[in-house]
């Protein structure tokens, strides 16, 4: 369930530390989240070793994204706000530079709906989205998510200037 021919969606481990050292402390990305200073490899294994995998308790689901049979991760996708009262998550995606442009964001997202839906039981998945994350945008759209709402001058950048965050939603069935 949480494979297909080219990529496999798998717990976090604590030997996963150094990798999401490489992906969290990519600053072109914190634009899209709240980070705003490095993390620094102590507190990512720390996080790794206490890691909490049942995203009812923890609120969140962390998978790292492999290639099918070798291991090697390109990238990480999360859950987060999972609620069980109200059987819905958003769903946060990272692939890292050199696997970008393959068709790995598409394939990941489709694993992880697959899993929310089959497995968590989940009635709908959102995305927050920086309404000029152009290539965000598309791909969410093209796999059913639809533009529910924005959020006006939500998100800031290092020049000053904002952005609006777009909230996308699509129902599970």
């Amino acid at each position: 369930m949480l494979h297909s021919n080219r990529l496999h969606l798998r717990a976090l481990e604590p030997g996963d530390a150094d990798f999401m050292y490489e992906v969290e402390n990519d600053a072109e990305a914190w634009r899209y989240s709240d980070t705003v200073a490095p993390l620094s490899r102590r507190i990512l294994r720390e996080y790794a070793l206490n890691y909490d995998a049942d995203p009812f308790s923890a609120g969140q689901l962390r998978l790292i994204i492999t290639e099918e049979g070798n291991n090697t991760p390109v990238g990480i996708v999360d859950l987060y706000e999972v609620s069980q009262r109200h059987l819905r998550a958003f769903i946060g995606i990272y692939i890292c530079k050199d696997f970008r442009g393959k068709g790995y964001a598409e394939e990941a997202l489709k694993l992880i709906e697959e899993y929310a839906h089959n497995t968590l039981h989940l009635h709908q998945l959102g995305a927050k989205i920086e309404e000029n994350h152009t290539r965000a945008v598309k791909r969410f759209s093209e796999l059913g998510f639809k533009c529910s709402g924005k959020l006006e001058d939500w998100l800031s950048a290092p020049n000053g200037q904002y952005s609006n965050m777009l909230i996308y939603t699509k129902a599970l069935s």
